[in-house]
């Protein structure tokens, strides 16, 4: 049930946020009209939820008639995230202002690619990804520290649109232990990885995702027991970002036997 409160000219609502990257759920009944900060240019948005596609600014005050929309309380911290527009390279934002007025913002993310699927092969994990235009030559899988220097390159394959690869223990930079983000390109000119439609405020928390091992665990009866690659401990993690961006956990073998799946505080 939707209510609408008005008080003193003012449009109250308890609930407003952008669920699907494009279209506004507010709790007040339509229509409603978006007045451009910059231009004072209004718009009109008749059906709920309404749609943001058409919408060219980036700051939009909100509107019920003439009657400012208000929030009636801070919203709590939320569990879901607004997922990026379908463009794939702007996200928007629902805030409420200091005066309760709820205010539409539009922001600039940096292109990416999205990832299509990922399972296990054997003892590597095969990434299927799509990047957001035509496939670049000479591209490959890129693995990056923390300061987006590159310390590996793998092979892709191209198909239909989308690069797929192959990744294993052995892939990984020798030597170095710790967050590794995931990207495809050149070392010149690379993008970031990320979850499709990602919605959710703590995707990593949230969504399961392969770990590597140094052996192909379909024939861990036949490891040798003075290796030092212990079965049961992975040697690195695959996991999201709080933005859904891809990253790998590279994990020290010494260490591997005391780091549980929630063990790491990382920033990636």
């Amino acid at each position: 049930m939707r209510l609408l409160r008005r008080r003193e000219g003012v449009a109250v609502a308890t609930y407003a946020a952008v669920l699907d990257g494009v279209h506004l759920w507010l709790d007040v009944d339509g229509p409603i009209t978006v007045r451009d900060t910059g231009s004072g240019a209004a718009t009109e948005l008749v059906d709920h939820p309404f749609d943001l596609s058409g919408l060219t600014g980036s700051t939009y005050d909100v509107l019920a008639g003439t009657a400012p929309v208000r929030l009636a309380e801070a919203p709590a911290r939320p569990l879901a995230r607004t997922p990026l527009a379908p463009d794939g390279v702007t996200q928007w934002q629902v805030t409420r202002l200091d005066d309760g007025r709820v205010q539409l913002s539009r922001r600039a993310v940096a292109p990416t690619a999205e990832l299509d699927a990922v399972d296990v092969r054997g003892d590597r994990v095969h990434l299927r990804i799509r990047p957001p235009d035509s496939v670049e030559p000479g591209c490959h899988l890129l693995l990056l520290d923390t300061d987006d220097q590159v310390l590996a390159t793998l092979p892709v394959t191209a198909h239909d649109g989308l690069l797929e690869t192959l990744l294993g223990v052995d892939d990984l930079p020798a030597g170095y232990f710790g967050v590794l983000r995931i990207a495809v390109g050149t070392e010149a000119a690379w993008l970031r990885v990320r979850r499709r439609a990602n919605d959710l405020a703590d995707p990593n928390h949230a969504v399961l995702l392969p770990e590597l091992y140094g052996v192909d665990l379909a024939g861990v009866d036949r490891v040798d027991a003075d290796s030092d690659l212990v079965p049961d401990q992975p040697r690195a993690r695959l996991r999201w970002n709080p933005d859904g961006l891809l990253a790998l956990r590279s994990i020290d073998p010494d260490e591997a036997s005391g780091a549980g799946p929630g063990a790491e505080v990382v920033t990636l």
